[in-house]
C-alpha cells in the first residue's frame, strides 16, 4: 500500500483533484498530454520523404544530371513526368491525411477528470501529470495511470497481445492503449505524453508495419524486381552502348549519342506511374467517402472492404434501430410493486448504461418507500449477459437473459418465453434466489419473478441493404448476443433466412466449426470470444470477412475480422479497432462504401499493368540490341508522347469509371496474359524494323539521284507501332467494353494520331507528320502476334483452336511474303544503286575539290576563305550536274545529325557506308579545322559489279 499512497503528490485532494495553479505548473513544465495531438498515420514530411526519397527518383534524377551535361536538353523532358508523379502523389496523400484527420475530430472521444472539486471534461490532449481521471466501459486509456479503485476489467491486447479480460484492483497500474471493457473507477494519471509506456512502446517497434492491401502488395512485388534487375541491366545497357556497338566513340556526336540511348533505355525501365496510379487511386477514395460522412482509417482499408465476400453483423443497432422499448412485463410470484423496487435498485448500481438498461430505466422508477440495503454488486458483464445484487435479507436479485441466469425454468414460463420469442422479442428474466454472490459468481439456482419483453425494430431499409449485398455474392451472417430465436425472427423481417444456431452448439473442433460456419447464417447467445472464433474460421475458409459492431462485446471480432466497421456512436475503444467509421451511423451508406472500393481496385486491376508496359519492351529491346552491335535506336524524347497519349490520358480516364463489379484477383493473370506477351511483342517488332533499315531501303528517299535517309520516318513509325499496339492491349484489359470506355479508347485514340500533324508537337518530340502506311503492316503482324500468345498463355489448348491455327497460318504467310519483298530489295539496291568514293583524310578544301575514281562524283568548296569556327559551303556534284549544297563547320568533331537533316534532310551515318550499301551523302570532319574525310556515294547505275566490288575491297 505504502508504494499506491507514494504516487499521490502531497498537494493533491484525492476528493477535489487538481486546482488551476497546479494544472497551469504542470503544463509550463511540459507535463500534458500532447503526444495525443500528433495525427495518425504519417505526417506530412513522412509523406513527402516517402514519395521523393526512392531509389528510382534517384536513378532518374542520375539520368537527368547525365543528359543535361551533354547539352540534349530535350531528353530530360522524363524528368517532367516525375515530377508530375511525385507531386500528384503527395497533394493526394496529403488531401487524404487532412480529409482523415478532419473526419478524426468528429469521432475523438473528450475524457472526465476531477479538477477543483467538479467532473471536467476535457480532450484528451489536455490531461495533465497527476490528473484524476474517470476511467468507464468502452474507454481506450489515454495516459498510464493508477488505479484509485477496485472493479475494472482492461483488455491489454494492445500491448500484450494477449486478449484476455484484466482485473485492476486499487493500487494497480493501467496502461495507455488498454481498453475498459467493464467497469468504472477514478485512477490518477502517472505518465503523459512522451513518457507513456504506449508511446514508448511505439517508438521501439521498429518493425511495425502498417496495414497493406493485395494490390500494393502484388505491385510492391513488381517493383522489388525491378529494383533488383534495374543495376545489371543498365550495366548492360552500357556495355551494349559503349563496348560492344559499332560506333566511333572517339567522336564527341557518337559518345553523346551513346550517353542519349543509355539513359532512354534506363529511364524507361522505371514505371513511375505504377505507384502514383495506386496512391492516387485510394486517396481519391478516402476524399470520396468523406463526403458521405464515412471515415477510413487507413488508405489500403478501401480495397480489403471491396474484396469482402462475407459480411457478419451484429443484430442490435446494426440491423436494427438500436431504439429499445419494454413492450410488457410479466410477473410470477412476487407483486408487481416489490417487483419494480428491486428492479429499479438493481438498476441504479448499473452505471456502464447500454441500450437495455436505459430503456428498463424508463419504466422502472426507483421507489423510495422500500429501504434495500446492498450487500454485493456484480456488474454486467458481455460474457455472462447478466448483473446481480445482493440485498441485505432478501437474497440475490439476478437481472439478464433468462436462459443463462437459471437453471431450471418453469414449464408454463417457457411456453410463454416461446411464444415471445417467434414474435421477435429480446426478453429479460428477473431472478431470485436466496443464495449469496461468492467471489463475484452469481448463483443459477434461482427462480424467474419476472420476464421483461423488448422490442427493437429492423430498420427501414435493412432488407433492401442486405439484399443488395446478397446479389453482390456476398454472404450475410448475423452473429448476436441474443436468444436464436429472437435474432432468428429479426433476420426473417430483413430477408435472411435458415435455422439459428446458439452458443451451446458451437463445436471445440476448428473443422467442424469450418464446416458449420459456412452452412449456417444465423448465430444467438454468441459470446464474444465465439465470435472472434466464427470469423477466424471464415477466414481460414478462404473468405475475406468484414465485421459490423459497435458493442464492446463486438471488439474480439471487430480486431479479427479483414476489415471491422463501426458506428460513430460507438465507444472509443471499438473505433480504436476498425478500419471504417460510419459517423453519422448510418448503415445504408455501406453499400456505397464497397461499391467505391470495388471501382477503385478494379480500375487500378485494368490499367496498372499498362504502366509496366513500357519496362517489358525496352528491356526485351535492349537484350536483342545486345547481339546485333546496334545503338538504342528510340529517344527518350520520343517515348514521352507515347508514354502521354497511349497511357497516361486513358489510363486517367479509366481510373474514374464507375465499375463496382465484384473483385476479380486478376492482376498478375492480366500481366502475364497481356502484358508481358504485348511487351516482348512490341520489342521485337521495333527491333525486327531496326535492322530491316540496315538491310533494305525502305526508310529512304531520292534527291535527283541520291537516296536520303530518313532516320525521322523511322521514328514516327517505331512511336506508331508502339502506341497502336499498346491501345490493342488496352482495348484487351478493358474488355467487357462499355460504352464509357469505348469512348476512351476513341477519344485517346484520336488525339494520338491528331497530335502527329501538329506542328509545333512535331517538333518537339522529334517527330514528323505520318505521310506513308509503312507501320500498318508491323502493327497488323503485331497485333496478330500479340492474340496467338495471349490466347495460348491464357488457355493452352487455344493452340488448336481454327482461329488460332488460322492467325498462325496467316503471320508465317505474311512474314514470308515481306521477306521476299525485302530481299530482292536488298538485291536491286546492292546492283544498281551503290557507288561510293573515299574522300581522302586530309586535303585542302580551298584549293582542290575531291573527286571519286571514276571522276563523276565530286565535292567542291564553293567559300573563298576557310576561318576557325565558321561554315563552308560545299557543292556535291554527279556528272557536271549539281546535286546539293552542304554547309560544314570545320571546327566541330562530326556533323550535327540533326542540323544536317533541317539543312539537306540528309542524314550523317557513322561507320564505313559500304558496308550498308545505302546511296546518300556521308561525311565526316575530323577535330582539325581544316581537315575532313568521309564518303560520298551517289547513283551508279552504270558501274559494273566488279569495279563496285573492287571499291568496297
Amino acid at each position: 500500500m505504502e508504494e499506491y499512497f507514494s504516487i499521490i503528490p502531497e498537494e493533491l485532494n484525492e476528493k477535489t483533484g487538481l486546482n488551476g495553479r497546479q494544472i497551469e505548473e504542470r503544463i509550463l513544465k511540459n507535463k500534458s498530454n500532447q503526444l495525443d495531438t500528433q495525427s495518425a498515420g504519417k505526417t506530412t514530411k513522412e509523406i513527402i520523404l516517402k514519395n521523393c526519397m526512392t531509389l528510382f527518383n534517384f536513378l532518374n534524377i542520375m539520368l537527368f544530371i547525365t543528359v543535361i551535361s551533354i547539352g540534349s536538353f530535350r531528353n530530360s523532358f522524363f524528368m517532367v513526368s516525375i515530377l508530375v508523379n511525385t507531386s500528384m502523389g503527395i497533394f493526394q496523400e496529403i488531401k487524404a491525411k487532412k480529409t482523415i484527420e478532419k473526419l478524426s475530430v468528429l469521432k475523438q472521444n473528450q475524457v472526465t477528470v476531477l479538477r477543483e472539486g467538479k467532473e471536467v471534461t476535457i480532450k484528451k490532449e489536455e490531461i495533465v501529470l497527476d490528473d484524476l481521471l474517470f476511467l468507464a466501459k468502452g474507454m481506450q486509456v489515454p495516459v498510464d495511470v493508477c488505479a484509485l479503485s477496485q472493479g475494472l476489467f482492461v483488455d491489454e491486447s494492445m500491448i500484450t497481445g494477449e486478449s484476455e479480460l484484466v482485473e485492476k484492483m486499487r493500487g494497480d497500474t493501467i496502461y495507455s492503449g488498454s481498453l475498459v471493457m467493464q467497469g468504472k473507477i477514478k485512477s490518477i494519471v502517472t505518465q503523459v505524453g512522451e513518457e507513456t509506456y504506449i508511446a514508448k512502446l511505439t517508438k521501439e517497434a521498429k518493425s511495425f508495419k502498417p496495414m497493406r492491401s493485395k494490390i500494393q502488395i502484388a505491385i510492391d512485388r513488381i517493383l522489388r524486381v525491378i529494383a533488383i534487375g534495374i543495376i545489371p541491366i543498365a550495366l548492360l545497357v552500357l556495355l551494349n552502348q559503349f563496348v560492344l556497338s559499332a560506333m566511333d566513340l572517339s567522336l564527341v556526336e557518337s559518345r553523346k549519342l551513346a550517353i542519349i540511348g543509355s539513359t532512354t533505355a534506363i529511364s524507361s525501365l522505371i514505371p513511375e506511374g505504377l505507384v502514383l496510379l495506386t496512391s492516387v487511386a485510394l486517396a481519391a477514395g478516402v476524399i470520396k467517402l468523406s463526403k458521405i460522412k464515412v471515415l477510413a482509417q487507413s488508405l489500403p482499408a478501401i480495397e480489403t472492404l471491396a474484396r469482402v465476400d462475407v459480411l457478419c453483423l451484429d443484430k442490435t443497432g446494426t440491423i436494427t434501430e438500436g431504439k429499445m422499448s419494454v413492450e410488457e412485463v410479466v410477473y410470477y410470484h412476487n407483486t408487481k410493486e416489490e417487483v419494480d423496487a428491486t428492479i429499479a435498485f438493481l438498476l441504479k448500481q448499473d452505471t456502464e448504461s447500454n441500450m437495455s438498461t436505459e430503456a428498463l430505466k424508463k419504466v422502472f422508477h426507483e421507489d423510495t418507500s422500500y429501504r434495500f440495503k446492498k450487500e454485493n454488486y456484480v456488474p454486467f458483464s458481455s460474457e455472462s449477459k447478466s448483473q446481480a445484487i445482493e440485498i441485505n435479507g432478501q437474497g440475490t436479485f439476478v437481472l439478464g437473459a433468462f436462459d443463462l441466469i437459471v437453471n431450471n425454468i418453469e414449464t408454463s414460463i417457457k411456453l410463454e418465453i416461446e411464444s415471445a420469442l417467434k414474435a421477435g422479442y429480446r426478453i429479460l428474466a428477473f431472478a431470485h434466489t436466496p443464495s449469496s454472490i461468492l467471489d463475484n459468481q452469481v448463483p443459477k439456482d434461482g427462480q424467474i419473478i419476472a420476464l421483461i419483453l423488448i422490442k427493437d425494430k429492423a430498420k427501414s431499409d435493412a432488407k433492401q441493404i442486405l439484399t443488395y449485398f446478397k446479389e453482390q455474392g456476398i454472404k450475410v451472417k448475423i452473429i448476436s448476443g441474443d436468444h436464436p430465436d429472437t435474432v432468428a425472427g429479426i433476420a426473417r423481417d430483413v430477408g435472411i433466412k435458415g435455422k439459428a444456431i446458439s452458443s451451446k452448439e458451437i463445436p471445440d473442433s476448428k473443422n467442424e466449426l469450418r464446416e458449420i460456419v459456412e452452412e449456417t447464417s444465423i448465430f444467438g447467445r454468441i459470446t464474444p470470444d465465439q465470435k472472434r472464433d466464427l470469423v477466424q474460421a471464415l477466414q481460414e475458409n478462404g473468405h475475406t470477412v468484414a465485421m459490423v459492431g459497435d458493442g464492446i462485446n463486438d471488439i474480439l471480432a471487430l480486431k479479427k475480422s479483414d476489415c471491422g466497421i463501426t458506428f460513430g456512436i460507438a465507444s472509443e475503444a471499438v473505433k480504436s479497432v476498425t478500419h471504417f467509421i460510419l459517423l453519422e451511423g448510418n448503415f445504408s451508406v455501406l453499400p456505397q462504401v464497397v461499391r467505391e472500393g470495388r471501382k477503385v481496385i478494379n480500375n487500378i486491376n485494368r490499367v496498372a499493368g499498362m504502366n509496366i508496359l513500357r519496362v517489358i519492351y525496352v528491356l526485351t529491346l535492349i537484350l536483342l540490341l545486345t547481339f546485333s552491335r546496334q545503338l538504342f535506336p528510340i529517344e527518350s524524347i520520343n517515348l514521352a508522347l507515347v508514354s502521354s497519349l497511349a497511357i497516361g490520358v486513358p489510363c486517367a480516364l479509366l481510373i474514374l469509371e464507375n465499375d463496382d463489379q465484384k473483385i476479380k484477383d486478376d492482376f498478375f493473370r492480366r500481366i502475364k496474359t497481356y502484358v508481358i506477351p504485348a511487351g516482348v511483342t512490341i520489342g521485337l517488332t521495333i527491333m525486327v524494323m531496326y535492322m530491316i533499315t540496315y538491310y533494305a531501303p525502305i526508310y529512304s528517299k531520292f534527291v535527283g539521284n541520291i537516296e536520303v535517309q530518313l532516320y525521322v520516318d523511322f521514328v514516327v513509325d517505331a512511336t506508331l507501332i508502339i502506341g497502336l499496339t499498346q491501345f490493342y492491349l488496352l482495348y484487351l484489359l478493358c474488355r467487357p467494353l462499355t460504352v464509357y470506355r469505348i469512348k476512351i479508347l476513341f477519344f485517346s485514340l484520336a488525339l494520338f494520331f491528331i497530335s502527329y500533324f501538329i506542328p509545333v508537337v512535331n517538333e518537339f518530340f522529334g517527330l514528323s507528320p505520318v505521310h506513308s502506311f509503312r507501320f500498318f503492316v508491323p502493327v497488323v503482324l503485331s497485333i496478330v502476334l500479340l492474340t496467338i500468345i495471349s490466347r495460348i498463355v491464357r488457355d493452352r489448348t487455344q493452340w488448336k483452336s481454327p482461329t488460332i491455327l488460322l492467325l498462325t497460318f496467316f503471320l508465317f504467310t505474311a512474314v514470308a511474303g515481306i521477306g521476299l519483298y525485302l530481299q530482292q530489295l536488298h538485291k536491286d539496291t546492292v546492283v544498281t544503286t551503290t557507288y561510293w568514293g573515299k574522300i581522302p583524310e586530309a586535303f585542302d578544301p580551298l584549293t582542290e575539290p575531291i573527286v571519286d575514281p571514276e571522276k563523276k562524283a565530286v565535292l567542291q568548296p564553293l567559300t573563298d576563305k576557310l576561318e576557325v569556327g565558321a561554315s563552308q559551303t560545299v557543292s556535291i556534284s554527279y556528272e557536271g550536274e549539281e546535286l546539293a549544297k552542304l554547309e560544314i563547320l570545320p571546327n566541330v568533331s562530326m556533323f550535327d545529325k540533326q542540323g544536317i537533316e533541317r539543312k539537306l534532310n540528309l542524314p550523317m551515318v557513322e561507320g564505313n557506308p559500304a558496308e550498308t550499301l545505302h546511296p546518300g551523302v556521308y561525311v565526316k570532319a575530323e577535330a582539325s579545322n581544316v581537315s575532313l574525310h568521309g564518303w560520298v556515294i551517289v547513283d551508279a547505275k552504270d558501274v559494273p559489279t566488279e569495279v563496285k566490288k573492287q571499291l568496297i575491297e
